[in-house]
């Protein structure tokens, strides 16, 4: 829940507030945002296979990173929304860059490990389906009361401001407000799991037989190991990439086709903004009969098809005049319908491969015979990380290269920047879309498949004891 709502306010709120409101030039943003996502993809991995190995900490090899991580993000993503007024541009760019990756890396010391856990938390099937809805199911909730917040009590419309999201008064009470509850939750995940994870790391203690730190070189060698003993590594590496990269351009672009595209009052953009997580949390009640009825790979395959599909069409079809005009009530119902498929389907695709990622890490483990669900749980978040730099690095060079106004009435941005802006966006995920439809078939996991992984585990394990 912290991440997802860490995630949801990075995304939709500071490329918007730090091109539109702060005033920082499109370059200058792209590059900070890339190099923070970027840096924290190579530090996730460190961290997963960090605390794999931190079988000794006071706290238990996930908990102890998860307890340090909760100060960094609180005051990082706080400062990041509260830069001081009268800096210069390099000066702004050095702000978000530092409160930036405090935040982010700061994050990702709870992330990973919380991640992790969740596979060993169970090893049955059922359960992990059930754990992968409720993580899911408390992310959504957690995530829904960003923007109903936002726009219920800090971006309120004014004389001066009727978008209030261009208004830059709110934004310093709104990252703490995000900071807070963040850390908040932190806590309550720390006390809600220390129980079990006490008697599973008890259990696991003989397993982990090396608690040396590696290096970085070692490290990287050992993650290309990963993908070479278990291809299944690679390709969830590459499957949440393309994702998180298509849900990237989604989330930090809606603020600018709501204010400049479609044109939508602040009611219509807050529904817009919780539309998604309407349509997951449905899902979260489908998904497990779905996989059920067709297999996690149909399931997965299906429901990528469908969000990639509804995405790209709430942008093109009123670029191609096939939708309700922009301003009109009409068009806010229209994206907000498709908004909320697109979460429906995402959920739909979600739960498989929440479930499935933890396989890969049972596969893993089977293969080298050690536990292994904090590396592959930072291949996750190096998909995750380097799949919302690249949007950032992407969206914030094409603000630069086309001029892309900041401080003016929205009336008077041109038409044509707004549409080369939605243009590039209906580009990107159609892309990524294209490529992913290759890749997800390329994955094995088979029924039959997981159940020999555990029975070899189970094997190793009886072995041990």
């Amino acid at each position: 829940m912290p991440e997802l709502i860490k995630s949801f306010a990075w995304d939709a709120f500071v490329l918007f507030f730090y091109s539109q409101v702060v005033g920082l030039g499109g370059f200058a943003i792209g590059a900070a945002l890339a190099v923070i996502l970027v840096f924290d993809a190579l530090v996730d991995p460190y961290i997963g296979a960090l605390s794999d190995r931190m079988d000794k900490a006071p706290l238990g090899r996930r908990h102890t990173l998860m307890v340090a991580a909760i100060l960094p993000y609180a005051f990082g993503i706080a400062m990041v929304f509260n830069p001081p007024g009268g800096m210069s541009q390099l000066q702004i760019f050095a702000w978000l860059l530092s409160t930036g990756l405090l935040a982010r890396v700061g994050i990702s010391f709870w992330t990973v490990p919380a991640y992790a856990m969740g596979g060993e938390l169970t090893r049955d099937t059922a359960e992990r389906n059930i754990i992968s809805v409720m993580r899911n199911m408390g992310n959504q909730l957690a995530v829904l009361t960003v923007p109903w917040v936002a726009f219920a009590v800090f971006f309120v419309p004014s004389a001066e401001y009727a978008k209030p999201q261009l208004n830059p008064e709110p934004y310093p009470g709104f990252g703490l407000f995000v900071s807070l509850l963040g850390a908040a939750l932190m806590i309550v995940g720390l006390l809600g799991t220390r129980a079990r994870m006490r008697e599973v790391e008890a259990e696991d203690r003989e397993l982990v037989r090396d608690t040396s730190i590696e290096t970085v070189p070692q490290l990287l060698r050992r993650l290309m190991a990963a993908i070479r003993t278990t291809p299944n590594v690679g390709r969830l590496l590459m499957v949440t990439l393309l994702v998180l990269f298509t849900n990237s351009v989604v989330n930090q672009l809606t603020l600018h086709l709501s204010t400049y595209f479609w044109l939508l009052d602040p009611g219509a953009t807050q529904r817009l903004l919780i539309a998604g997580v309407l349509g997951s949390i449905t899902a979260m009640f489908l998904a497990p009969a779905w996989m059920k009825l067709v297999g996690t790979r149909f399931a997965m395959v299906s429901g990528l098809v469908a969000f990639f599909v509804v995405q790209a069409a709430a942008v093109l079809l009123p670029l191609l005049g096939l939708s309700p005009p922009p301003a009109s009530v009409a068009i806010g119902t229209f994206v907000f319908i498709f908004r909320v498929l697109g979460g429906l389907a995402y959920g739909l695709y979600v739960v498989p491969f929440n479930t499935m990622s933890y396989d890969v890490g049972d596969e893993h483990e089977a293969n080298t015979g050690l536990p292994q669900q904090g590396l592959v749980a930072s291949f996750m978040f190096i998909g995750l990380q380097v799949g919302s730099g690249m949007v950032a690095l992407l969206a914030g060079s094409f603000l630069g290269i086309i001029d892309f106004p900041a401080g003016l009435p929205v009336e008077q941005v041109p038409p044509g920047k707004v549409e080369a802006l939605a243009w590039f966006v209906t580009g990107l995920i159609v892309v990524a879309g294209g490529l992913m439809a290759w890749l997800v078939g390329r994955f094995d996991i088979s029924a039959e498949k997981q159940a020999a992984i555990r029975a070899k585990l189970a094997e190793l394990r009886a072995v041990r004891e």
